[in-house]
């Protein structure tokens, strides 16, 4: 009688302690769980963050790359009108020269997915699409950086060789900056420069005008992406109220 007894509470004890057990490593799990919901809230607060501020700096890229691409085109309707009527010469103004001259890049400051990519942390991210569409970023954004690059190596070699066999480009190589920086009295923003017009010369601000104009236009997926970004992080909060 008395070892049944003892038997008895040797195998409540061990229920007991294999309870226990389990309950821990229950405990332990939800914990994790806790943890990791939380976690991936934070990050999914600091990437809405960068994409919104990722959006207002495309935007603002944007807008300057419009106003490159209509001095461009101002410039070549003047010298492509001036070889086709047979003037050796055309007056364009210095600003949309400087303009010309202008090759910017975006540079985007995402720490957050940079950091995941880096990591292999995506996995945090609970959404598939969420996830796959962050995994992609880099690839969407590429086609943008490869015109903007296009643009700045033309400008660099072709277009910049081609002006300074013909002309001093001093008046306007660096107004443009000027312009952006609001520095030009109203009597150097009229100013203008005579252009010697040739085939190559109408060439070379024809391409620059093509790579400019495609550049501008490979916005617009770009933004269409962050704004699905955007939608799929919102989801995601709102799923885990």
């Amino acid at each position: 009688m008395i070892a049944a007894k003892e038997s008895r509470r040797l195998v409540l004890e061990g229920v007991v302690i294999v309870a226990s057990i389990l309950a821990a490593f229950a405990l332990d799990t939800w914990w994790d769980s806790v943890k990791a919901r939380s976690e991936e809230e934070q990050v999914l607060r600091s990437l809405d963050t960068e994409f919104r501020a990722t959006r207002s700096d495309l935007l603002a890229q944007l807008d300057m790359h419009r106003r490159i691409l209509g001095s461009v085109e101002s410039v070549r309707a003047s010298v492509v009108d001036g070889l086709r009527g047979g003037a050796p010469m055309v007056s364009v103004p210095d600003t949309a020269l400087g303009w010309l001259y202008i090759p910017p890049t975006t540079q985007l400051m995402l720490g957050t997915l940079n950091g995941l990519v880096g990591s292999a942390g995506l996995g945090i991210v609970r959404d598939p699409e969420l996830r796959s569409a962050l995994a992609a970023w880099g690839n969407n954004l590429g086609e943008l950086s490869e015109e903007e690059w296009s643009a700045r190596e033309l400008v660099l070699s072709d277009l910049d060789r081609v002006f300074r066999e013909r002309m001093d480009v001093s008046p306007f190589r660096t107004i443009g900056l000027d312009v952006l920086a609001g520095t030009l009295t109203p009597e150097e923003l009229g100013t203008r420069s005579t252009i010697p017009v040739d085939t190559e010369l109408v060439g070379v601000v024809s391409t620059r005008f093509m790579i400019q104009a495609h550049l501008v236009d490979e916005f617009e997926p770009v933004l269409a992406e962050i704004e699905r970004i955007l939608d799929l992080i919102a989801r995601s909060l709102e799923d885990r109220a």
